[in-house]
Formats: structure tokens, C-alpha cells, sequence
């Protein structure tokens, strides 16, 4: 069976890379088989560095879910083969562009910034979709403008959920979207978010020019006098939502034109409630709400992994599981009309969009801008009293 050999071949892929040739492709893992017709699917990850040992898991991982889903396309043989990520750019691309000449229908992976930047173009221009189960850079799916998102490259998705605080995106959203230069920083009851928020802040190059405490009514008023004093382009409150509602309010009053931004303190009703219409235009992060799917744990899919294919998952062998299963039930589709592996691609493309699972991270869904429904920090502005996607028109 073509399944068992390619899983057993698994493990070892990343080992047996180092000796084949060093243009980046690093060879396949199974044989064609006669009469069959062969579409090939990249995994790029590191074969060298620290890394390497994450790599090797994510292989394993694609290796074992697109074996067993793609062991029946009728006509068709699916072969998985690593792709080195390289020292430099020009490594991943140069291993990218070889899969393109030789028929490849998708990349997996894209550990490193580096490269999946490299990549995309690349797989982009050919419409080679392009997966990632570690990339959670903002910019890389919805552009570098949080205000006015932006798709790139209309083949790259991500499978990956990130683990960042709402704060640092929101922070992010003030730097560049508001073009905010300055900013307050109001602790009404969470000191851990507002210093998050600080430090987010500072590091994408804007100054704090106000920090405080507001408990009453009176401290509110001091720190909003002081924001202008001092002007402060947005104010962050975190905390309580009756803090951030008199903070809006007290802004509003005395005809500051600073936008007011939180996370805790502005998730629900409260928020607007307490500073009514003075709260229009806040803004809000919501934070991924993913749940790895019940029966389908990542630690489950590990110790299988560990039994057949003698490989450890990693921390991003989960997300290539699932990004292994959103590719394959896209080339049961789009693989058996087409008349070859290049054919294919655009049709295969068009068809990630509409794929739905129960994977082991959670529900795999994938929004306009290809990333993970529900995996990704979301952005909300208060309009007319309720509280909607930033993005909306």
C-alpha cells in the first residue's frame, strides 16, 4: 500500500534531505506508480538550525494526513516533498520556484518570516496554493495597514492561531492604522493589559506621554486633563468598562480629539452603556477563540504520529495536520477533471475557500483573507451603538 510506505518514509525525510541536492527541492518520498499521473505537494520548512527538529515534524505530520486522504484519487498519485527553508531568501524561493517547473500543486509550511515572504510571490504567480502552520504575521494576509486590510497574494492561507495578546494588535492598530504618534495609558482595573499595550506601543516606534491609575471619577479627569496637556493622540484604558466609558466621556467633553481604544473594558455592552455616544468610534480586540476540536486533541494526533511514522509533532505539527487535510480535500476535487498537476492549480485554488473540518487545532474555515476563522485577533469599532468588524463598510 502506498499509504504504509509513505508513512513509514516520514520520519526520516528530513535526514535523508541533507545529502540530495542543495537547489532547495530535496527530493520525493515515494515512487509513481505506473499509469498514474503525479501531483506534488512541497513542505517547506528548515533542514538545518534549530528549527530543524520542528521541521521534521511538520513533514511527518503532512506526510501521514496526505497519505491517507489522497491514497484513492482515482488517476492520481500525491507525493509530499521538503523544501529547505535555507539561510537566506533566495534558498526557499529558489526551492519553491523548482516545485512550480516540476508540477507541484501546494506548499506547507513557512516556519520562518523569511521564508514565507520568499515564497509567496512565487506560488502566488502560479496559483500554487501556499499553507502556513506557523506564519501569524498580520501584514502577510490582510496587509500592513490594520485600518484598510489588504490581501496580498490570493493563494497563501494560514492554518496557524496566534498567540498574540489583542493589546499588541491593538497597538499596532494605533501606530499604523490611526497614525498615532503619541498615546495614554490608563490602567481602570488591569495593569497587566495596560502594560502590554505600553510596551506594544513603544516598540512599533510610538511614545506614552501619560500613565495612570483611574479609580474615581476625579482620577479620570486629572489623566484626561493631562492627555491634554501632554497630546496624546489615542488613549488605551484597560480594565473596567464604566473606567473606559467615563474616560470616553470625559474625553468627548472637553473636545479631545483622541481616539479611545481597549480590550477587556470594551468587549461587551457595558462599554457602550456607560458612555453612550460618546463611545462612538472606539475600538476593541477580541482574542482568537479557537478550541482544539473534542476527540481530535493535538496530543492524540502526537502519539499516533510517535507510533507509525517514529515522529515527534512539534509546535506546529498540529496545524500542518490540519493544513495537511484542508489541501488534500482540495485536490479529491480538484485533481481527478484536470488533465495535469499544472491544470489543476487554479482550480484547486479557487476551491480552498470553501473548505470546512473539524480539525485537531478546531474548526478549520478560512476567512477572505485566508486566515483561520476565529484564529486570528479580531479588530471592532463601536458604530451606532453596536459593536462591528473593523473592516466593515
Amino acid at each position: 500500500m502506498r499509504t504504509a510506505r509513505r508513512a513509514a518514509a516520514a520520519g526520516a525525510a528530513l535526514a535523508a534531505a541533507v545529502s540530495l541536492a542543495a537547489c532547495g527541492v530535496m527530493g520525493t518520498l515515494s515512487d509513481d506508480d505506473a499509469g498514474e499521473q503525479t501531483a506534488t505537494i512541497g513542505v517547506l520548512v528548515p533542514r538545518s538550525g534549530w528549527q530543524q527538529a520542528e521541521g521534521a515534524g511538520v513533514v511527518a505530520a503532512v506526510e501521514q494526513r496526505i497519505a491517507e486522504l489522497t491514497d484513492d484519487i482515482d488517476g492520481w498519485v500525491v507525493d509530499v516533498v521538503p523544501i529547505d527553508e535555507g539561510d537566506d531568501a533566495a534558498t526557499a524561493a529558489e526551492g519553491a520556484a523548482q516545485l512550480v517547473e516540476d508540477g507541484g500543486v501546494a506548499i506547507i509550511g513557512g516556519l520562518t518570516t523569511r521564508a514565507v515572504r520568499a515564497v509567496q510571490p512565487v506560488a502566488d504567480d502560479a496559483d500554487v496554493l501556499f499553507v502556513s502552520p506557523a506564519d501569524v504575521v498580520p501584514a502577510h494576509t490582510r496587509g500592513a495597514d490594520p485600518q484598510h486590510p489588504l490581501r496580498p497574494y490570493e493563494s497563501y492561507y494560514r492554518t496557524a492561531v496566534t498567540d498574540e495578546a489583542p493589546e499588541t494588535e491593538l497597538a499596532r492598530y494605533a501606530r499604523i492604522g490611526l497614525d498615532a504618534k503619541t498615546a495614554a495609558v490608563i490602567n481602570g482595573g488591569d495593569a497587566a493589559e495596560a502594560k502590554r499595550f505600553d510596551r506594544a506601543f513603544r516598540d512599533d516606534g510610538g511614545e506614552v506621554v501619560v500613565t495612570g491609575v483611574a479609580d474615581d471619577e476625579n482620577g479620570v479627569a486629572q489623566l484626561v486633563k493631562q492627555m491634554r496637556t501632554d497630546s496624546a493622540d489615542i488613549v488605551f484604558v484597560s480594565g473596567e468598562p464604566e473606567v473606559a466609558g467615563a474616560v470616553a466621556t470625559a474625553a468627548a467633553r472637553g473636545a479631545l480629539a483622541t481616539d479611545v481604544l481597549g480590550t477587556s473594558a470594551m468587549r461587551g455592552d457595558a462599554f457602550a452603556d456607560s458612555a453612550g455616544s460618546h463611545g462612538e468610534g472606539a475600538v476593541t480586540a477580541l482574542p482568537p477563540r479557537l478550541q482544539p476540536t473534542a476527540g481530535m486533541e493535538p496530543e492524540s494526533v502526537a502519539q499516533a504520529l510517535e507510533t507509525d511514522a517514529e515522529a515527534d509533532l512539534g509546535p506546529s505539527g498540529a496545524a500542518a495536520y490540519d493544513a495537511a487535510t484542508a489541501v488534500a480535500t482540495v485536490l479529491q476535487r480538484c485533481l481527478p477533471p484536470a488533465s495535469s498537476a499544472a491544470a489543476a492549480r487554479e482550480g484547486c485554488a479557487g476551491e480552498m475557500a470553501n473548505v470546512e473540518f473539524d480539525g485537531v487545532t478546531g474548526e478549520v474555515a478560512f476567512d477572505r483573507f485566508g486566515d483561520r476563522v476565529g484564529g486570528v485577533v479580531e479588530l471592532r469599532i463601536l458604530r451606532d451603538g453596536r459593536w462591528e468588524a473593523l473592516t466593515a463598510t
